[in-house]
Parts: structure tokens; sequence; C-alpha cells
């Protein structure tokens, strides 16, 4: 069978575009609560979602780069201030991220069913696992810490 090379539809182009931007703004949130945080379990798991937002920036990033698409700008270094003081208790910030990873598990079941092309279906159920593996881990923390 012969294969040729699919181009993106409007649904993938957005829900890629959704993806990048919304995590540039987990990049720098991420940034800034590291910044900040001071309990070690916490910590790690603000690394982890670092790392996921960092992820999911370059695969996208390679996307639109092969298919030479126009990146959207997302949120950057000039959009936080990390150095400012510190705005929240530790624990608020296990909260947000949990509040984060409810939200981004329904974007990316919602974008699921608009894919059509294999490498996008791949990269957002990787997303949702990756992401469903974070809220447990949030979970467990928060439930450690009778939260």
């Amino acid at each position: 069978m012969e294969s040729h090379h699919l181009r993106l539809t409007a649904s993938e182009i957005g829900g890629l575009w959704t993806n990048y931007v919304s995590d540039s703004m987990f990049v720098c949130v991420y940034k800034y609560f590291l910044a900040h945080v001071e309990d070690h379990e916490i910590k790690t798991v603000l690394e982890h979602a670092l790392d996921l937002a960092q992820q999911h920036i370059e695969v996208v990033t390679k996307i639109f780069k092969e298919e030479e698409h126009a990146l959207p700008e997302g949120f950057t270094e000039k959009d936080v201030d990390i150095k400012a003081p510190k705005l929240f208790i530790d624990e608020f910030l296990l909260f947000y991220t949990k509040q984060m990873t409810k939200g981004a598990l329904v974007t990316y079941s919602t974008l699921l069913p608009h894919t059509f092309r294999n490498d996008i279906r791949e990269h957002f159920m990787s997303c949702i696992s990756s992401t469903m593996e974070l809220f447990n881990d949030v979970t467990k923390i928060m439930l450690s810490k009778g939260l």
C-alpha cells in the first residue's frame, strides 16, 4: 500500500496550537513555583509537571516545523518574574496542579477524536497518559499530607 503525506487538518492545527500555548504558560508558572517551593515532595511533582510541559512544547514545535507552519508565540520568560516574592504556600501549588491536570485531561480527550494523522493521535494519547500519571502523583501526595 502506497503511503502519502497527510497535511494537518484545521482541527489538528487548532489542537496543537492550544497545546503549545497552554504548555508555554505552564512552563512559566512552574518555573515560578519551583523558584519558591520548599517542600521536597511537592517540588518533585512540580518538576515532573514542568518536564511534561516542556516535552509537549518540543513535540508540537517539531511537528509545526516539519509542516512549515507558523509557531504560536505562546508565553515566554518575559511573562513571569521568577524573582517576585513568594505568593502561595506550597500546598496551594498541589491544588493548582491538580486543577491543571483536570483541565488538561478534558482538553486532550476533547481534541483526540478530532485528529486524523497517526502522529497527532499518538501525541495526544501520550499527553493523556502522562497527565493521568501526574494527576495520580499529585493526588497521592495530597492524601499523604492530609489535603
